[in-house]
């Protein structure tokens, strides 16, 4: 504000006196022909940015001019920070949710919020890149998306704020001076255009596509909670994409949705078919696509049953998922596959891809006769008939018992008792289970025949090895 201070119906120094009581932020330059001290000391005491003395030079009018827009500048910058920070003390709850600690809170950070204020938070939620992006990258993106909330969604409003809650999830604080009855749904209107300009702008140039829900106007010590409320309600919708969404907006209740045929998957898995497998898989979660009301907990339950099937699946070929899959089955990367069905296909993938490699190349380094053995060290506490190895590896029962017995020197049925006999001597020597439970673990449901087996390979019995 450029004001005189020799006016007609008061003066410029009771006005910037009201000025600083209804709007602290604003800046003031006082002008006067007289130069008296007393008008000077009073502008100070008031803060006034700048004394002139009329008729004031352009040049010097101009140089002070410049001077406080930097100050201006500097000081928003500086409360930006101050207001982003306090913010994110709010969300994770390092200032508590109580409006009177809240208030000292703000005094002290002498932040331009009063107690009358409510807050509007708009969450977005990011839901996928069209390009997968490096850290690098991913970090200009932001950069570009905040600018993007700045221009379009924010505008003018230097009150609002952008809060950045995790890489998934952008927060604006919206301050609203107002009562909660008035004014609303202009306000509403316009914020609900701008985010749907926003929508528009990432999906057409930053290749990004995402959600915005709008809360309700609450007090500041409710924000957090209303926050939270729009996460979840995003979380159980994860269908929601490139929309704008009012939290009481009305949605249809969570559908039922169907699960795979994962007993399929599984042998096609084994067979190692993978362009059937990756597009039976993809065409299924692409049907759940179209489910308008697809719950976070529908991919749970899918990302549970998948995994289960695939660990089993490789435990099954003799393969260790902790090796194939070192990255996966991290917290961060459960919670980001399961945050949308894009995301739960790319993790699909990426999975079928790596077991289906390390399967093939079990195949294609092994040998016939390791095969049989694997396949014998997988399955020694259960039926090992040479009808069900051979089916296992392909062949004929005959080949496989002629091609064992050639390159090993004993049959197929001595080597299996053999490593029944040796796993159950390491049993008895390094556990403390029962006798009888040993005979079940190596393939023996029969006591008594594995008694007398175990004696005649070992010369003891059981009970006189382990005593032994």
């Amino acid at each position: 504000m450029i004001c005189d201070i020799e006016m007609p119906q008061g003066s410029g120094l009771e006005l910037y006196e009201w000025v600083r009581e209804q709007h602290p932020q604003t800046e003031c330059i006082l002008l006067t022909c007289h130069a008296d001290f007393q008008y000077a000391k009073k502008a100070l005491q008031l803060g006034s940015f700048e004394y002139l003395l009329k008729s004031v030079p352009h040049d010097e009018l101009m140089l002070v001019m410049t001077k406080l827009i930097e100050k201006i500048r500097k000081e928003r910058e500086s409360t930006t920070m101050v207001t982003k920070w306090f913010w994110q003390d709010v969300l994770s709850q390092a200032i508590p949710s109580n409006l009177n600690k809240m208030m000292e809170v703000i005094g002290k950070q002498k932040l331009p919020y009063a107690k009358s204020m409510r807050f509007l938070p708009v969450v977005i939620s990011i839901q996928h890149w069209e390009k997968s992006l490096t850290a690098r990258v991913a970090q200009i993106m932001e950069y570009a998306l905040r600018n993007a909330l700045e221009e379009v969604v924010i505008q003018r409003a230097s009150s609002a704020q952008i809060v950045r809650i995790n890489p998934d999830y952008l927060l604006i604080v919206f301050t609203q001076d107002l009562p909660p009855a008035e004014g609303c749904n202009p306000f509403f209107k316009e914020i609900k255009s701008r985010c749907r300009a926003f929508i528009e702008v990432c999906n057409q140039y930053l290749y990004c596509h995402l959600s915005c829900m709008i809360g309700k106007p609450v007090q500041a010590h409710e924000v957090r909670d209303m926050v939270e409320v729009l996460m979840a309600f995003k979380k159980n919708q994860v269908n929601i994409v490139d929309r704008v969404i009012f939290i009481d907006d009305r949605l249809k209740k969570e559908s039922q949705i169907p699960l795979p045929p994962m007993h399929v998957w599984s042998e096609l898995i084994k067979q190692g078919n993978r362009k059937k497998l990756i597009d039976e898989s993809q065409q299924f979660l692409d049907s759940w696509k179209r489910i308008e009301c697809l719950g976070a907990k529908g991919l749970q339950q899918f990302y549970q049953n998948f995994l289960q099937m695939v660990l089993h699946t490789l435990q099954q070929q003799g393969l260790r998922a902790d090796e194939i899959f070192p990255d996966h089955l991290s917290p961060e990367r459960i919670l980001s596959a399961t945050r949308s069905v894009k995301d739960l296909q790319d993790w699909v993938r990426d999975v079928l891809e790596k077991a289906l490699f390390h399967i093939q190349g079990l195949d294609s380094s092994e040998t016939v006769v390791e095969r049989i053995k694997r396949y014998i060290a997988l399955h020694i506490d259960e039926e090992l008939s040479r009808q069900y190895i051979a089916d296992y590896i392909g062949l004929s029962p005959d080949y496989i018992v002629k091609l064992f017995k050639k390159e090993t020197g004993c049959s197929i049925s001595d080597y299996i008792l053999k490593e029944r006999i040796n796993l159950a001597k390491e049993l008895l020597s390094m556990t403390d289970t029962t006798i009888s439970n040993v005979a079940l673990a190596v393939g023996f449901s029969n006591f008594s025949y594995f008694s007398t087996l175990f004696k005649k390979e070992v010369a003891m019995t059981p009970q006189e090895y382990r005593k032994g």
